[in-house]
């Protein structure tokens, strides 16, 4: 129950701190055009290095692979590969690819234009969410920060459909804090909100709308202040307009495809969710690695972490009472309003309850991947909060009227300097000396995650990509000593924008560094020099002793069908559940009478080379790109 005798207090300091209140808790629905200039940039360099590397293995090839496929056969509504039906993901992530490819062509830049849309789409809903609960600095920092993560460039520049279920989680979200801060338009925020929902399931799965509503039953649930603003969400309005957008699909895939919706539903999403996909087809990582390795993900703003803990404790709302009685505190000192700074603000609750629905979608997120068939990229879709987390002690004085004391903020730049003199001490190492043995990786099926794929890398292979080192190093020298004398001088701010600018240059060098190791990645050199083959001798077949996931860049870039040998038959739905395509699933007794029929190339790794050499007869190698070689019977 409140105290009589504190109105008083409310009313005078409300009175004091109204105007400061007005301009971050509650800003315009437009935004500075500052922070919508920055966010335009933020899209030209996502969008501008979508033009390479050429397509990659795994998602990216299974996506290229179906778009090229629906194109050819002028159908739309079913995802294919190589030729035969595949169910595991929704198709709206296909039909975007299959617009831009429509316009501007089928090449790797078309392919990855929706996959950057769909980013810069996540980093302006950050943006949306953090500037209505925080202010205008806070948006903008918050959006900042995610769009310069480590993993957000390196997780979002290949096509998969994690960025489309980040952007519509996150706008869902945003219309949830729009409502619960605008009360005159609740009703039109939950009907987008809706409509946000049916685009993140049919972006990859039905998750894409139970984490938002699993958010919303959370808040229901522990916090009171949130049910009567939830209540007018669940209406019949809003689960008509979802089944609009979802339904006609699954109806259509039912009626053409038997066992669709168990494959779709039960063995893909909640097999994948539960760990329990059968038979399984990626590698589970190990949960503390999984978690560990976002410290590497956020970097560089994981350095942000000590002075980020150091705010939250600080500065965490509280009860009404609690928070005017630090406002009155902070604001009795005088010596703010003499220098001329703008005075504190006290959490609003509406401003609360935004906070409690950003704890809820980070808590939800990072407790149901645990379950889950765990890779790398699973928690995305919450990592805009991590960003406003960390970034919080960047804005706080302009949030709560709190300083963050400067050496937190000095030191993540010192360290990014001392990064940057590590690099290029790095790079003058393998510049003078002298490295043996070959540029070699492990073969690509233990280069299935992220740290695998780090780990599987030669140190020859890595001086390949010396003179990336010194611009790398380079760079984060300058901006680190830069943003570290800003905060020196209290720019917080200007800082923080500066770490985030910094980024844009490895992030273009790690572009560059794809184009490098795309060998090592992909099958587009070797199904290039098969085309050329097949030119001239249209019949010759083709074969890979892979599985079709981890070498799915041969099934956009090759101009024919492609055999699997060694590979499980009963991996995807099309195969266990339809038996199509079995002849396409060879043993080495199917190989062997293929090789000596007629003319055949196959594909193997490099460790696998001299296993068929000795095998088949005649064997000559045709081209030998990455860790993958082309042998053929002629």
């Amino acid at each position: 129950m409140r105290s009589p005798d504190l109105e008083p207090d409310r009313l005078e300091l409300s009175s004091r701190f109204a105007g400061n209140t007005a301009s971050s808790a509650a800003p315009g629905r437009v935004g500075s055009r500052a922070s919508w200039a920055v966010l335009a940039l933020i899209t030209l360099l996502y969008v501008g290095v979508s033009f390479t590397p050429v397509i990659f293995d795994d998602n990216e090839g299974l996506y290229a692979d179906a778009v090229r496929e629906m194109h050819a056969r002028h159908h739309w509504l079913v995802p294919l590969s190589n030729g035969f039906p595949r169910v595991q993901k929704p198709p709206l992530v296909y039909w975007t690819m299959l617009v831009s490819t429509s316009v501007l062509g089928e090449n790797e830049f078309a392919l990855r234009l929706p996959n950057a849309l769909a980013t810069a789409g996540w980093i302006v809903a950050t943006y949306l969410i953090m500037r209505r609960i925080g202010g205008e600095r806070f948006g903008l920092a918050s959006a900042a920060a995610l769009a310069s993560m480590l993993g957000v460039w390196i997780l979002t520049h290949l096509v998969q459909p994690e960025p489309f279920l980040a952007c519509f989680i996150s706008l869902s979200l945003w219309c949830l804090v729009e409502a619960r801060t605008d009360p005159q338009t609740t009703h039109s925020w939950y009907l987008l909100c809706w409509v946000f929902l049916a685009l993140g399931a049919m972006s990859k799965g039905l998750h894409g709308a139970l984490w938002p509503l699993g958010v919303v039953l959370l808040l229901a649930l522990f916090f009171p202040s949130w049910r009567p603003w939830l209540r007018p969400l669940l209406t019949f309005r809003g689960l008509v307009l979802f089944a609009v957008i979802t339904l006609p699909w699954y109806a259509y895939m039912t009626a053409n495809f038997p066992g669709f919706l168990g494959a779709h539903f039960v063995n893909e999403q909640l097999g994948a969710a539960l760990d329990r996909r059968w038979p399984a087809d990626v590698k589970q990582l190990p949960l503390v690695q999984f978690y560990a390795q976002h410290l590497l993900f956020w970097m560089p703003w994981t350095l942000l972490l000590p002075a980020a803990i150091w705010a939250a404790r600080r500065a965490a709302p509280s009860s009404p009472e609690a928070r005017i009685a630090q406002a009155r505190q902070r604001l009795g000192v005088g010596a703010a309003a003499e220098a001329g700074v703008a005075e504190p603000t006290a959490w609003t609750d509406a401003q609360i309850d935004c906070l409690r629905l950003l704890a809820c979608w980070l808590i939800l997120v990072l407790t149901s991947v645990a379950f889950s068939t765990r890779q790398d990229y699973y928690s995305m879709s919450c990592w805009g909060v991590v960003a406003a987390f960390l970034v919080y002690p960047w804005t706080l004085r302009q949030v709560t009227g709190l300083r963050v004391p400067r050496r937190f903020l000095i030191a993540p730049g010192l360290l990014v300097a001392l990064t940057g003199l590590a690099a290029l001490a790095f790079g003058s190492y393998l510049a003078r000396t002298a490295i043996g043995g070959h540029a070699l990786a492990a073969p690509i099926a233990q280069r299935d995650t992220f740290m695998d794929a780090l780990s599987g890398i030669s140190p020859a292979l890595w001086k390949k990509l010396l003179p990336l080192f010194f611009v790398f190093g380079a760079a984060l020298l300058a901006g680190g000593l830069l943003a570290a004398a800003l905060a020196r001088a209290r720019r917080d701010l200007a800082a923080l924008l500066i770490l985030a600018a910094m980024m844009a240059v490895p992030m273009i060098l790690a572009a560059r560094g794809f184009s490098v190791m795309s060998p090592y990645f992909s099958l587009a050199g070797s199904a290039g020099a098969i085309n050329r083959e097949l030119a001239v001798q249209p019949g010759a077949r083709v074969a890979c002793e892979d599985a079709p996931n981890t070498a799915s860049s041969l099934l956009y870039y090759l101009n024919a069908r492609v055999h699997w040998v060694n590979a499980p038959f009963d991996n995807q739905y099309a195969q266990n559940r339809l038996g199509l395509g079995r002849d396409y699933y060879w043993d080495e007794s199917a190989l062997d009478q293929a090789w000596g029929e007629g003319p055949v190339y196959l594909i193997v790794e490099d460790d696998r080379l001299s296993y068929w050499q000795r095998h088949l007869a005649p064997v000559r190698v045709l081209l030998h790109s990455g860790t993958r070689d082309v042998l053929v019977n002629r």
